[in-house]
């Protein structure tokens, strides 16, 4: 009984929070004839959140959104492509011409960003001139981290982080002969998606399994623990016995080295693994895009407004920025970007700042008709300079199979929300 006034009142808090911000209070204040130009760069769950709110108001605002690619292939539901029982082609998104007709859409990669000119430089030399600024460009990676491990290897070992490539680790799962190693690299944090490396490893198993292959699976990790870890290694118990083997940091488990040749991974206290499959996921970083960009992996910003701190009317939100005890998530990006397309909206017209408070629900997939989830909301903190957490849900570990089967219904709920209200 207690459980499901949880995930009632959870429900109510996700509607609520997407309602909450469809309606801005009409622009007053601005002149009629100036329309400030707001440009967004990156169209993914951060960016294209944050347009989907402002474009409300092209009408008042000049709005262009720059995207590098005309399609988007979304992180979430990746790792059921690599379990074999999704379509890579059901990740793919375009932003939706007729949702978006009054703003302007520039297909162009981003070269830099001069904050002190409000210019925007691509790499075909074009320019394009901004009064306020949203970026999300995601992440970028850490490619001198691990010895033998850089892009060039990249290609024929895909980390997978980006959506796209998911097709090609499930070809290659779809190789391997029975009795195969696995072996899988997590990150250290903060990365992309704090449970996704232990998704994709179960959804392996799942393959494999339906294909009635023996297999084992190691996953070696530069972390002490990770999020969700008891519900994983119940799932692993129930699902998928003696599959699995997780190395912590402290065992022995950061790899710091990748013997391609050998089809090796080389671990900082000297140990030797060898598998069939090799997947790394890097460690990650923020995408460098302003000119004298400091060394910091993350963006820092006001946590009220998502301005940065040393780029003035440059606001950034998603899996780019430090958002303290936040998760680098789709779920994050979305609850930040409508915050920060109403404090924007404040700021234009010199209004009250509100603040804001935040929500973030994680679904992974055991298998397709086994998810658990973990939920937790979040403030700012009282010297306005960090969010921080108020409080986390996990699913109990003791749910049944028809439990399970329920958040599977509410995961491809979330999704199919989260997707319609950015794409159309």
């Amino acid at each position: 009984m207690k459980k499901n006034k949880i995930n009632l009142n959870k429900r109510r808090f996700i509607k609520t929070l997407g309602i909450s911000f469809l309606s801005f209070p009409f622009l007053k204040g601005v002149r009629a004839n100036y329309r400030p130009k707001v440009v967004i760069i990156g169209g993914g769950f951060g960016g294209g959140s944050c347009l989907s709110y402002l474009q409300k108001f092209s009408n008042q605002l000049d709005i262009f959104l720059v995207e590098k690619n005309k399609y988007y292939y979304t992180c979430p539901y990746s790792n059921s492509v690599v379990g074999g029982f999704r379509s890579l082609k059901d990740n793919k998104f375009s932003l939706n011409n007729l949702k978006y007709n009054d703003v302007k859409l520039i297909y162009n990669e981003v070269k830099f960003i001069d904050s002190e000119k409000k210019i925007i430089k691509f790499s075909n030399d074009e320019f394009l001139n901004y009064d306020w600024l949203v970026i999300s460009p995601g992440i970028d990676f850490k490619w001198d981290d691990i010895e033998g491990y850089n892009i060039e290897t990249n290609k024929n070992l895909p980390h997978g982080w980006d959506g796209a490539d998911a097709k090609i680790i499930l070809d290659k799962v779809n190789s391997l002969e029975d009795n195969s190693t696995i072996l899988l690299s997590a990150p250290d944090y903060p990365y992309r998606c704090p449970p996704a490396p232990y998704e994709r490893a179960s959804l392996i198993a799942y393959n494999l399994k339906k294909r009635g292959m023996r297999f084992k699976i190691i996953i070696l990790d530069s972390k002490d623990s990770f999020t969700k870890k008891k519900l994983f290694f119940k799932a692993w118990n129930e699902l998928y016995p003696d599959s699995f083997e997780w190395i912590s940091r402290s065992q022995g488990g950061k790899v710091i080295k990748l013997d391609y040749k050998n089809k090796s991974l080389i671990t900082e206290t000297g140990q030797k693994f060898k598998g069939e499959f090799i997947n790394i996921i890097p460690n990650q970083k923020k995408k460098n895009l302003f000119l004298n960009d400091n060394d910091n992996d993350w963006l820092e910003v006001n946590p009220s407004t998502f301005e940065l701190r040393n780029h003035k009317s440059v606001h950034a939100v998603g899996d780019c920025i430090n958002a303290g005890d936040m998760p680098k998530s789709a779920f994050s990006a979305n609850s930040q970007a409508k915050v920060c397309a109403e404090n924007l909206k404040n700021i234009i017209l010199d209004k009250e700042i509100l603040n804001p408070v935040f929500f973030n629900t994680c679904y992974s997939f055991a298998a397709p008709n086994y998810v658990f989830s973990i939920s937790s909301w979040y403030k700012v903190n009282k010297f306005d300079d960090k969010i921080v957490s108020l409080g986390t849900s996990e699913s109990n570990i003791n749910d049944n199979k028809l439990q399970r089967n329920i958040e599977v219904e509410h995961s491809k709920g979330w999704y199919q929300t989260i997707t319609k209200e950015v794409f159309g």
